[in-house]
Formats: C-alpha cells, sequence, structure tokens
C-alpha cells in the first residue's frame, strides 16, 4: 500500500503503523515456510487461509445488505483445494469436475430457501467469493507440487525442496513488489494511479514495485536455484509486477463498493487476510503458468 506524499506530521503514527505491520510479517514468514516446506502442510495452510478468507469475504458482503451462503461458499473454496490436493494421485483432472459439480449445487441450494428474492444474486456472490477466494489461492498447492530438480544455487546447503522453492518465488516477488510499491511511493508519489478506488496508490510506487518485482525474482532464481533462465526469471517478475498491483486494486473495488476501508483486523497493521493475499490471488496463478511454460520450452 503505497502512499502519494512523503512523511507529514503524522509521520508517529505511520512509523508505529509499520513497526506494527513489521512485527506481523516477522511472525507470518516463519509460519508460511515451514508449511510450504512439504505439499500437504502447504495444501493444510492454503486450506486454512481459504477458509479464513471467505468468512471474511461473507461479512464484507453483508455489510454491503448482501446475503451469500457462507456454509456453501466454504464447502466449494475447501473442495477446490483438496481436488488440488489430490490432483498427482486422482485417475483424470478433478478442476473441470469441481465446477461443474459446484455450480449445480451451489445452484440447487437456492431452491431451498423459503424466501426466494435476490436469490441469483445471493448464488453469484457465493460461486464468485469462493472462486475469487478458493480458485486463486489453490495454485499454492499446485506450486508446491512442482518437483522438476533444482541447480546448485546460493541456499542449496538448506536443502529446500523444489516446490517450496518456487513457492518463495511467489511470495518474494509479490511482496517485495508491495513493500517497494509502498516506500516509493511514500517518497516520491505524485501521480495517483487510481483515485478512486485507491488515493494513496501513486504511478511513482508502482513502477518502483515493478522494478523490484523484476529485480528480485531474477534474485530468488539464483538465490533458490530455480532451473529457469535469467530471461525467463525477468518475464515472471514483470508478470507479477503488472498483476500483483491489479489484485491489490481489485480487493480495494470491492471495498469501496461496500464502504469499508480494511476487509477485517485479523492481522496487526494489515487489516483482514484479504488485505494481505489480494496481490498473490493474481500472481500465484500467473506465475504459475509461466513457470510450467518456462518449464515445458
Amino acid at each position: 500500500m503505497d502512499g502519494a506524499n512523503a512523511a507529514s506530521a503524522d509521520s508517529p503514527s505511520r512509523a508505529s503503523s509499520l513497526a506494527l505491520r513489521v512485527a506481523s510479517v516477522s511472525v507470518l514468514i516463519p509460519i508460511v515456510i515451514a508449511a510450504a516446506w512439504r505439499p500437504w502442510s502447504t495444501a493444510i495452510l492454503v486450506g486454512f487461509c481459504v477458509a479464513l478468507a471467505i468468512f471474511e469475504f461473507d461479512g464484507i458482503m453483508r455489510q454491503g445488505g448482501y446475503t451469500p451462503r457462507l456454509w456453501v461458499g466454504l464447502l466449494i473454496g475447501l473442495t477446490i483445494c483438496a481436488a488440488a490436493a489430490v490432483g498427482p494421485v486422482a485417475p483424470f483432472d478433478l478442476s473441470g469436475a469441481i465446477i461443474g459439480l459446484s455450480i449445480i449445487a451451489s445452484l440447487a441450494y437456492e431452491l431451498i430457501p423459503g424466501d426466494r428474492k435476490g436469490s441469483i444474486e445471493s448464488w453469484a456472490l457465493t460461486f464468485g467469493g469462493a472462486y475469487y477466494v478458493g480458485g486463486l489461492l489453490n495454485y499454492f498447492i499446485l506450486i508446491g507440487q512442482l518437483a522438476t530438480p533444482l541447480r546448485s544455487g546460493w541456499l542449496a546447503t538448506l536443502h529446500i525442496p523444489p516446490g517450496t522453492s518456487w513457492i518463495l518465488l511467489v511470495l518474494t516477488v509479490t511482496w517485495l513488489q508491495d513493500t517497494a510499491a509502498y516506500f516509493v511511493g511514500r517518497a516520491i508519489g505524485r501521480h495517483q494511479m487510481a483515485p478512486i478506488l485507491s488515493p494513496k496508490k501513486s504511478w511513482e510506487g508502482a513502477a518502483g514495485g515493478f522494478v523490484a518485482s523484476v529485480i528480485s525474482a531474477a534474485l530468488a532464481v539464483a538465490v533458490l536455484g530455480l532451473p529457469i533462465s535469467a530471461a525467463a526469471a525477468a518475464m515472471i517478475g514483470a508478470a507479477a509486477g503488472v498483476v500483483g498491483p491489479l489484485g491489490d486494486l481489485v480487493e480495494s473495488l470491492i471495498k469501496r463498493q461496500i464502504g469499508i476501508k480494511d476487509s477485517g483486523r485479523l492481522i496487526p497493521g494489515h487489516g483482514g487476510i484479504l488485505d494481505r493475499i489480494d496481490s498473490l490471488l493474481f500472481t500465484a496463478p500467473v506465475i504459475y503458468y509461466l513457470v510450467l511454460l518456462t518449464l515445458g520450452s
């Protein structure tokens, strides 16, 4: 979240907020890395985050007067994750079956409530919310299943599993892009990028984040020994530098529609879980398919 102006009279409160953000991240990062060490623990963490995010999405929508079906959305979101987790041993690709069956089940559920006013609206928010969260976050499960042997990287002595290394690539590129955009925007940001959706975001911050994304992708490849070229790393970093901010703006769009500032208060200094994963929801699938394209070429 980058600011449009440099430090002002409220700098003490900003410093306190930044310290809280850093403290939260310092606790969360080791947990995420530990969970990403094995595909099954990655799936558990992703499923947990999907459940929290769907609860949060449901609460946001209800603040706006909408009525998504919480438990139906949770079932769809967690089923998506389960299908991804068992994908390597499944007899066929389950993703298409999950889409079809979830459409049927969620529409059939709308036949149950006595008052059917707003049923289609409720169904659309239920299905859309489940796939916005579960359908995108589950790519971390797929990324964690990548098993292409690594090269000898700077951290080779740690014996980081291939899937974990790819997950770390996504996290590093996304978080450093967001961090660079925040600080560059605060320092020199003058031109608003999306004044209605997110007034504090600037084009200068976006440019700084883009550059950081490309550089961090190249460094991550060298540090982790990922088996892709420097050109492929730059392509991945550039793509993440574009879609990461888009994910952030999409969540801002949702919050603006409802009239709220943060999606929740789960993570001190960051707001809700959707505020923390909004960019990751967009970068994970894009990087996943670019990696597949690169490895297959």
